[in-house]
């Protein structure tokens, strides 16, 4: 009996150890698809054709120059890629990204880090300036992580609301918000009904949002590796097949025979989420 003892403390303080120094080194790839991919099934959040979620990635100057190719060819379906922040600096590296992800036939996004502090009106000037969106292009993204001691939580959310209303106003398609788990929950929970959610979680419990909101993407990892980055990266999942990541995107231009003007056609209906 107490050998058994030994042996089963043994064991628990092994586990307890990995899974320490998982949290500090980043855990395996491969293992944190399998159980993230595992707990989006379970939890009923997507089924597909073939029980599989879509794998993306995120990328800035932090990564350098990318080989898109090898992306490609490891199975990443979708990236983000860093345009603008606050209301005056260009990500080095958004224009090439954001041309090679195209090139390569990879869903590409733009994000824009948002700096409270800043006004609101140049950061968005600065990023519908910088991105173009076309057909078959992921929404834009508002990257909201940071706060500013000054401003109280109402108006940061009007801040933030401003950004996206007008964003959604120049290109006819309502952003998807990003955030952190404990971010969303402090700032932002049952504010944002009327957008979708891609939360930065790392563990492998999915995303937990108030029953207004919604979440469409799940950054799991920050310390990602993938063929044709030689940095750590971060890996993201959407909650759905091709068919529902596509309903997202820009839709293709109608027909000329349809006669509708080109602003009406960029205001196509947003998934309700």
């Amino acid at each position: 009996m107490m050998l058994s003892l030994l042996l089963s403390f043994s064991k628990h303080a092994a586990l307890t150890s990995l899974l320490w120094y998982s949290s500090i080194t980043g855990y395996n790839t491969a293992i944190a698809e399998n159980t993230v991919s595992a707990s989006i099934e379970n939890s009923g959040e997507t089924k597909n054709n073939n029980n599989a979620t879509l794998k993306g990635i995120d990328v800035s100057r932090w990564q350098k120059e990318v080989d898109w190719m090898q992306v490609k060819e490891s199975g990443v379906t979708f990236a983000f890629v860093k345009a603008t922040q606050g209301d005056f600096r260009l990500d080095p590296f958004f224009a090439r990204n954001w041309e090679e992800t195209k090139r390569h036939g990879i869903k590409r996004g733009a994000y824009h880090f948002f700096k409270p502090e800043a006004p609101v009106q140049d950061q968005i000037t600065l990023f519908t300036s910088t991105v173009t969106l076309a057909p078959g292009d992921l929404p834009p993204v508002l990257d909201v992580e940071i706060s500013d001691p000054r401003m109280t939580g109402e108006q940061l959310r009007t801040s933030i609301k401003t950004w996206l209303e007008a964003v959604t106003k120049h290109y006819g398609v309502k952003p998807i918000i990003y955030t952190s788990q404990n971010y969303y929950r402090r700032w932002l929970q049952g504010h944002f009904s009327d957008y979708h959610f891609w939360i930065a979680r790392y563990s492998p419990v999915k995303p937990e949002v108030h029953h207004t909101d919604s979440w469409m993407f799940w950054q799991y990892t920050d310390s990602g590796s993938v063929s044709g980055i030689n940095s750590a990266v971060d890996i993201n999942f959407f909650a759905g097949n091709m068919d529902k990541l596509s309903e997202l995107c820009i839709p293709e231009y109608a027909t000329a025979t349809e006669q509708i003007s080109p602003l009406q056609q960029l205001k196509h209906k947003y998934p309700q989420p």
